[in-house]
C-alpha cells in the first residue's frame, strides 16, 4: 500500500484533534485545574492563615479540584475520540488498516513534521490574533507560573534547602568567585532607588537580581541551568506601580529581602518590622549572603567575576531598617540614599498605598507575590519599619501625615547613621544626572566606564500639593531635608 493513504488518514486524525482541543476548550479547563492547585498549596503556606481558615480553604479548593479534574478528564476522552474516528472509519470502509494508520503515526518523521507545523501554526495565531503579555496581565505569570511560585516559596525550609543544594551543585563555581565591595541602594520606597539601581546594573563591573531569577531565588545557579536563562517570552511592561517604568525579565530588581527574611523571621512581627543592630551579626548568615552574591557576581559576570573588581549591587529599601549592621556584617560596602524631597516623597507614598489597597483587594497573586519577595511597604501587606518616634497606629495610613511622619522618622535614622551613608539628592539627578551619577559612582568605588546616564532620571521639578500635609509636620521634615541635602554627594 502507497504511505499516501495512511498519511491523509493521520493528517486527518490531527486535525480533528486540533478541532477536538478547541471546541472543548481543554487549555482553559487545564489552567482551571492549575488555579485551584495553586489556591490550595497557597492556602496551606499562608502564614496570615489561622488553622481552621486554611483547613476551610484547602477543602474548598479540594472539592474545586476534584470537580474540574472531572471536567477536563471528560474534554480530554471527547477530543481522543474525535481524533480517533478517522482511523476507524477508514479501516471498516476498507481503505486504510487500522494497523498501516497507527504505524504512520508513530514514526519519527511524521511526528517531528507535525510537530514543526504545530509550532509554526501555533506562532502565527499568537502573533496574529493573541494579546501581549503586557494586554493580558500585570504579571509576567501564567496559571502554571503562579503554581511553581508557590511551590517555591511553600515555607521557608523548601528556600533554605534549595539554597544549600545550590551551593553543593555548584561548589567549585562559588570558590572561585571573588567579589570587590557591595553597594546597597536604599531608601524608603518611591525615594528614587529604582532609578539609581536601572542607571549602574548595566555597568561591566557590577551584578545585580533580575526578574529572570524569580521564583527559585535561592538556587540562582541551579534555575539558570535548568530554564532561568533560557529566552523566555513576555513582552516590555510597565510595572504593577503604574509609574511609568517598564520592566521585563532582563530588569533588575530587589529581591536578596528573601534572604533576610530566612535568617531573621523575627524581626518580621504582625504590624510591623524591627530595626537590625549591630549585635544582631549571625555567621551563618553572612556565609549564606557571600556565597550568594558570588552566584549573582557568575551569573552576571562570568568572565570578571573572579578578578575581585565586580561588586554585588542591591536594591533593597528595607535595608533602611539595616544601617547599623550592613557596615559590620559587610566590610567596606557603601550605602548609597537618593533622597527626595519630603512633600513629594510623601505624597507618592501615598497614592501607591492607596493603588495596592485596591489591587490586593482584588488580585489575590499579586498580594501573594509581594509577600513572598519582601514589598511589605504597601496596602494590605502594609509593615512599617519600627523607627525611633514612629507610631503606626497614631494616623491612618490612607492619609498624608501618616507617610510624611513616617519619613521623618525614617530620615532621622538616616541623619543618625549619616556617616555610613552616601546620600544623592532627586533634584541634582533630574537637573545633573551625568555629573551627579559620575560623583556617586567615584564615591562608590564603581567605575563608570563613561556610562550616559541622562536617560535614567526624569527632568523637572518634583511638585506636590503642600496644603494636604500639616504645616508642623512639614516644616520638620523640610528641614532634616536640608541637613540631609547639605552632605549629599555632588557633580
Amino acid at each position: 500500500m502507497s504511505v499516501l493513504a495512511p498519511l491523509a488518514v493521520c493528517l486527518v486524525v490531527v486535525l480533528c484533534f486540533g478541532i477536538g482541543l478547541w471546541k472543548t476548550a481543554i487549555a482553559s479547563s487545564a489552567k482551571s485545574v492549575l488555579s485551584s492547585v495553586q489556591a490550595g498549596v497557597s492556602a496551606m503556606s499562608d502564614p496570615d492563615m489561622d488553622d481552621a481558615a486554611k483547613e476551610r480553604a484547602v477543602q474548598k479548593a479540594g472539592l474545586s479540584l476534584i470537580g474540574k479534574t472531572f471536567g477536563l478528564t471528560t474534554r480530554l476522552l471527547a477530543t481522543f475520540a474525535l481524533a480517533a474516528l478517522p482511523i476507524f472509519a477508514a479501516d471498516l470502509a476498507g481503505l486504510v488498516p487500522y494497523a498501516a494508520s497507527m504505524d504512520m503515526m508513530l514514526r519519527w518523521e511524521f511526528i517531528i513534521g507535525v510537530s514543526i507545523v504545530a509550532i509554526l501554526v501555533g506562532g502565527w495565531i499568537s502573533r496574529s490574533f493573541g494579546t501581549t503579555q503586557t494586554e493580558a496581565s500585570d504579571e509576567p505569570y501564567n496559571a502554571g507560573d503562579q503554581l511553581v511560585h508557590t511551590l517555591a516559596f511553600a515555607s521557608p525550609a523548601v528556600m533554605r534547602g534549595l539554597g544549600r543544594l545550590d551551593d553543593r551543585l555548584f561548589a567549585k563555581t562559588i570558590s572561585e568567585v571573588k567579589l570587590s565591595h557591595p553597594v546597597f541602594i536604599t531608601s524608603l520606597a518611591r525615594g528614587g532607588t529604582t532609578a539609581v539601581l536601572n542607571a549602574l546594573h548595566g555597568l561591566p563591573s557590577v551584578a545585580t537580581h533580575r526578574y529572570r531569577d524569580m521564583p527559585f531565588l535561592t538556587a540562582p545557579l541551579s534555575w539558570a541551568r535548568a530554564y532561568g536563562s533560557r529566552a523566555r517570552a513576555v513582552a516590555r511592561r510597565e510595572r504593577a506601580h503604574g509609574d511609568g517604568m517598564e520592566i521585563d525579565l532582563d530588569s533588575p530588581e530587589a529581591f536578596d529581602e528573601i534572604l533576610w527574611g530566612l535568617y531573621w523571621p523575627e524581626k518580621y512581627g504582625a504590624r510591623r518590622i524591627s530595626l537590625w543592630q549591630e549585635s544582631d551579626q549571625q555567621p551563618r548568615a553572612e556565609d549564606a549572603f557571600d556565597r550568594h552574591f558570588a552566584k549573582i557576581g557568575h551569573l552576571r559576570r562570568p568572565e570578571t567575576a573572579s578578578s575581585g573588581k565586580v561588586h554585588y549591587l542591591s536594591k533593597n529599601n528595607a535595608n533602611i531598617a539595616r544601617l547599623s549592621l550592613l557596615p559590620a556584617m559587610f566590610p567596606g560596602c557603601r550605602i548609597v540614599v537618593p533622597l527626595r524631597s519630603p512633600g513629594a516623597h510623601a505624597a507618592s507614598l501615598l497614592r501607591q498605598h492607596r493603588n495596592f489597597l485596591e489591587r490586593h483587594a482584588t488580585d489575590a497573586f499579586t498580594r501573594r507575590y509581594m509577600r513572598d519577595i519582601g514589598h511589605l511597604e504597601f496596602g494590605a501587606l502594609l509593615k512599617p519599619i519600627a523607627f525611633d518616634g514612629f507610631d503606626p497606629t497614631a494616623r491612618d495610613a490612607t492619609e498624608p501625615d501618616f507617610w510624611l511622619s513616617y519619613w521623618i522618622a525614617a530620615f532621622n535614622e538616616i541623619a543618625r547613621k549619616r556617616d555610613a551613608c552616601l546620600c544623592v539628592t532627586q533634584d541634582d539627578l533630574r537637573t545633573q544626572p551625568q555629573a551627579t551619577m559620575q560623583a556617586l559612582c567615584e564615591a562608590s568605588g564603581i567605575p563608570d566606564n563613561g556610562a550616559d546616564f541622562t536617560g535614567h532620571f526624569r527632568a523637572g521639578a518634583d511638585s506636590f500639593n503642600a496644603s494636604a500635609f500639616s504645616p508642623g509636620l512639614l516644616k520638620e521634615a523640610e528641614e532634616i531635608y536640608a541637613e540631609l541635602s547639605k552632605g549629599a554627594v555632588r557633580g
